[in-house]
C-alpha cells in the first residue's frame, strides 16, 4: 500500500511536465505578430481654434460583420476566405476602429465633443457605424505572390436620440493597394484606408447642418 501510494505521488509530476510542454507547443510556441491600425495622427485643420461651446455626438458601438468582428486579419481570393497566419490585431478590430474615430474627431472636428458608447443619456445625436467589409482582397487572376488590395466598406448614420429617427446616412467604400505581399505592407495599407475612411466620416459628420445647428 505504502509503495503503491509512493509511486502514484511520484508519477504526478512526471505526468504534469509533458502535459505542460504539449500545451506550450500546441498553443503556438512562437507567438503571433500583433499589429494595430488607425494610429497615424491626421493633420489638424489649419486656422481653426477650439470653440468654447461644443456639439455633443455619441458614438454607438461600432458593428463589424461576424467574420471580421475580432482580432484576426481576413484575406479573400475568389470564394476562398482565410486569415493571415501568425498575425492578429492587438485588440478586436471594432475597438481599434473606435479609438481611431475618437482620435480623428479630436484632431479634425474641435467643435464636436464625441462621447464614447454608453456614456451619454437623453437627447442629442448618435453616430452609428457598421462595417461589412474589412479585408485584404487578392485578385484571383493575378500571381499568388501579388500584393492584395485592402477593401473597407460600410454605412454611417446620424440618429436623433430623442425621436430615434435617422436624420442622415451615407455609404462608404474605399480601397488601398498594399505595396507588397507581406504582413507589414498589408497592415500599413489597412492603416491607410482606415485613416482615409474615418477622415471622410468625421468631415461629413461635422459638416452636417444638424450638427452645426446644435
Amino acid at each position: 500500500m505504502t509503495a503503491m501510494r509512493t509511486i502514484h505521488i511520484l508519477c504526478v509530476p512526471a505526468l504534469l511536465l509533458p502535459l505542460a510542454a504539449c500545451a506550450s507547443f500546441l498553443g503556438g510556441g512562437k507567438p503571433d505578430n500583433l499589429f494595430r491600425f488607425g494610429v497615424s495622427e491626421p493633420q489638424a485643420v489649419s486656422g481653426s481654434s477650439a470653440p468654447t461651446a461644443r456639439t455633443q455626438v455619441t458614438l454607438a458601438r461600432i458593428g463589424f460583420s461576424p467574420e471580421i468582428d475580432g482580432d484576426r486579419i481576413l484575406t479573400t481570393r475568389g470564394d476562398s476566405i482565410l486569415y493571415i497566419k501568425d498575425a492578429r490585431w492587438v485588440a478586436p478590430a471594432p475597438d481599434l476602429f473606435a479609438q481611431a474615430v475618437t482620435r480623428q474627431f479630436g484632431q479634425r472636428a474641435p467643435a464636436v465633443r464625441l462621447t464614447p458608447p454608453g456614456e451619454h443619456r437623453g437627447s442629442g445625436i448618435l453616430l452609428r457605424l457598421d462595417v461589412d467589409r474589412f479585408e485584404a482582397r487578392y485578385d484571383q487572376a493575378s500571381a499568388k505572390d501579388a500584393p492584395p488590395v485592402i477593401q473597407l466598406s460600410g454605412t454611417a448614420e446620424l440618429v436623433d436620440l430623442q425621436s430615434r429617427q435617422i436624420i442622415a446616412s451615407r455609404r462608404f467604400a474605399l480601397e488601398e493597394p498594399a505595396a507588397a505581399n507581406g504582413k507589414v505592407a498589408i497592415v500599413s495599407a489597412f492603416d491607410a484606408v482606415v485613416s482615409r475612411c474615418i477622415a471622410d466620416i468625421v468631415d461629413w459628420t461635422a459638416g452636417r447642418p444638424e450638427i452645426q445647428a446644435q
